[in-house]
């Protein structure tokens, strides 16, 4: 007869595990209180075009029309290509335009009447 000798320590251990596999697991995993992970995770990427935009002035051309096409302001039109304060440009003149865009809408006001006033 052949016989497999389990040291103590191992028998204690497999005892162990071979009792926690029974009803008794499933119970005790009740019990625990359950885990809540939270992970956020915000990207913003801003491009900027860094190629410089150039404009040939044609015939009757002006700054505010060239900018107003361009959403861009006139000041900033005559301030980037050096222009004389009133802006005067000659067809054929290479103008550089600006990389950003200007919110040039106005808000409306509706006026109100008084019924008071006559």
């Amino acid at each position: 007869m052949h016989r497999t000798l389990i040291p103590t320590g191992l028998a204690t251990l497999l005892l162990a595990l071979t009792a926690a596999c029974g009803s008794e697991a499933s119970s005790s995993a009740e019990t625990l209180p359950p885990i809540r992970t939270t992970t956020s995770t915000t990207t913003t990427t801003t491009m900027v075009d860094q190629r410089e935009r150039i404009y040939i002035v044609q015939p009757g051309d002006n700054v505010s029309e060239i900018a107003r096409a361009y959403e861009v302001t006139a000041q900033m039109i005559i301030t980037l290509n050096g222009l004389p304060a009133d802006g005067e440009i000659q067809p054929g003149q290479e103008l550089k335009i600006p990389n950003i865009r200007v919110d040039t809408e106005l808000p409306t006001t509706v006026p109100t009447s008084d019924p008071d006033e006559s």
